[in-house]
């Protein structure tokens, strides 16, 4: 275990880049999500309306999704990752200077903007610098364990800062300033430090005519000119007209129910925890923060539980565990087990997704890593607006445990469907990767 930890910091340079800035956009999102519900409700929009607010930018993500993975193969991974973050930070400050429901609507649209363009080029960006599949699953660990972190850090910061800046339009204003800054820097960072992505070799599944002994020709399931006629297979003709394969729809559909077990309770775990506990901001973000270190934690065990148990037993006791958690937050508790549950359930739903993510990458060939990027951040976002868009109305009616219920049945239909369709293809790449290694 100490060995794979260690291992973990043996970086190549542009993934430690990454990592080290990893730490400003964590700070910055973390005060952000901490005080955004609370000033919205400080500016009295009710629950009902922070959730079609939440829904209508997921849909928007869905939207803008797959234009944006492909735009990532023209424009290139880094300046869309560098111009995603800046659109994060200047959508922080239109709600800060918002005061009506247009304004806000507007900010989400600029907000979920960057953040399309992030999450459709971050990890492929990443896995570009790794320089093996181990280090690609390293790397991605210690990316979110850093992530996770920073955002305990910046959700401790959220929940004092407003008492110590204040604002005009409520007294959360300046916190999101303070968080629009630190999401700004770590962009500007992040195109300076990390290395020029070399521009993409010309795709040889495009050259209309493949002789016999070209690079083509050896493609599997291709026949040379000299046996078909030049004919390509089936399946390198789907690729050439960038029709998804059936893994990225599998996968893609997998994460579909990621985004809705994340967006019953992920948005709005802040109101969730200060209303159903009746606890003040500060002693929210408390718990809030103390939620990110057990995130951190799980995250730095995905790498040593994917090495030690591989992917079977590892999804078995991680899926199992979620469910669990999840489930026991539906029923009433005292604080003291109400939060330890949070805790718990944080580590482990950041240890599942976390897992689920690197593997789903993992499995898709470099050609298509732009188009599922788009696709999944798609078929996530779907998810996640409905969810959100369901548990605004719920929190409406004053149900602070709901969400967690299901949450807690769609984990379950997420398991049956991993058993079935996603475990064989995650099993084939673990094959196929120790297969290369040796």
């Amino acid at each position: 275990m100490w060995n794979t930890l260690k291992g973990m910091f043996d970086l190549s340079p542009g993934v430690r880049w990454f990592v080290i800035t990893e730490a400003l956009l964590g700070i910055g999102i973390g005060m952000f999500q901490l005080v955004l519900n609370l000033h919205l409700l400080d500016m009295r929009l009710d629950e009902k309306q922070i959730g079609e607010l939440t829904s209508v930018g997921a849909l928007i993500m869905g939207l803008v999704s797959i234009p944006a993975g492909l735009l990532a193969g023209w424009a290139g991974r880094k300046n869309l990752l560098v111009i995603g973050i800046i659109l994060m930070s200047f959508g922080y400050i239109g709600f800060g200077l918002g005061h009506s429901i247009p304004v806000f609507y507007a900010a989400q649209i600029v907000l979920t903007i960057g953040t399309t363009l992030l999450v459709t080029s971050e990890i492929q960006l990443l896995y570009h610098y790794s320089r093996s599949h181990k280090e690609e699953m390293r790397a991605f660990s210690l990316l979110f364990a850093i992530f996770t972190l920073f955002v305990g850090l910046g959700t401790l910061l959220g929940g004092y800062l407003p008492e110590w800046l204040g604002g005009d339009t409520s007294v959360y204003q300046r916190t999101m300033y303070v968080a629009a800054g630190m999401v700004f820097a770590g962009g500007v960072l992040r195109g300076i430090l990390l290395p020029r992505e070399p521009k993409p070799a010309v795709d040889k599944l495009l050259q209309p005519k493949p002789k016999p002994g070209s690079d083509l020709a050896s493609e599997p399931g291709v026949k040379t000119g000299s046996e078909t006629g030049s004919a390509l297979a089936p399946e390198v003709l789907k690729r050439k007209r960038k029709l998804p394969s059936r893994t990225v729809w599998v996968l893609s559909l997998f994460t579909l129910m990621g985004g809705m077990a994340f967006g019953f309770t992920g948005p709005y775990l802040n109101v969730i925890v200060k209303f159903q506990l009746g606890w003040a901001d500060t002693s929210v973000s408390l718990l809030l923060t103390a939620a990110g270190l057990f995130a951190f934690v799980g995250s730095m065990l995905m790498p040593v539980l994917l090495e030690r148990l591989g992917i079977n037993r590892s999804f078995h006791y991680v899926y199992l565990t979620n469910i669990i958690l999840t489930a026991l937050l539906f029923v009433t508790f005292p604080p003291f087990l109400f939060g330890a549950f949070i805790l718990m359930r944080s580590g482990g739903f950041t240890l599942l997704t976390n897992m689920t993510d690197s593997q789903a990458m993992s499995c898709i060939g470099e050609r298509e890593r732009n188009l599922f990027a788009g696709m999944r951040t798609v078929f996530r976002s779907v998810g996640s607006a409905i969810a959100s868009y369901a548990t605004g109305i719920i929190l409406a009616g004053k149900n602070y445990t709901l969400p967690f219920l299901l949450t807690a049945l769609i984990i379950v239909v997420g398991y049956v469907f991993f058993l079935l369709l996603v475990r064989p293809l995650f099993q084939a790449q673990a094959k196929e990767s120790q297969s290369y290694t040796t």
